[in-house]
């Protein structure tokens, strides 16, 4: 399910419909309860978040051509952060990555 017709759930339910059969909900249901609604309208009206700190990389796979540039840039003695802006990925997988290849130990 896509978030856009789960949010149409929640709304049609926040207006007290059934959304699956489009019948009017019995008044002793938990969804017309005046918290539950109001649940509803919160998370209908909710921003989305923006990512602090991930990376534009983060999650995408390395290739082997990333692989050679991080070993041979890491071996030139190139700072984590000119690591860090070329591959656009946090210091955490960097440093995975480093571990990965051998470079670095683990600790």
């Amino acid at each position: 399910m896509d978030i856009i017709r789960a949010k149409e759930i929640i709304a049609t339910l926040a207006e007290g419909i059934d959304p699956i059969t489009g019948e009017i909900l019995p008044d002793d249901c938990v969804c017309n309860k005046a918290e539950v609604v109001r649940a509803f309208y919160a998370i209908l009206n909710e921003k989305p978040l923006k990512s602090k700190g991930k990376s534009e990389n983060a999650g995408k796979p390395w290739s082997s051509n990333d692989d050679a540039l991080l070993s041979e840039m890491y071996k030139n003695g190139a700072t984590k952060t000119e690591i860090q802006n070329h591959f656009k990925r946090s210091s955490g997988s960097i440093h995975s990555r480093l571990v990965r290849l051998g470079l670095i130990n683990p600790d």
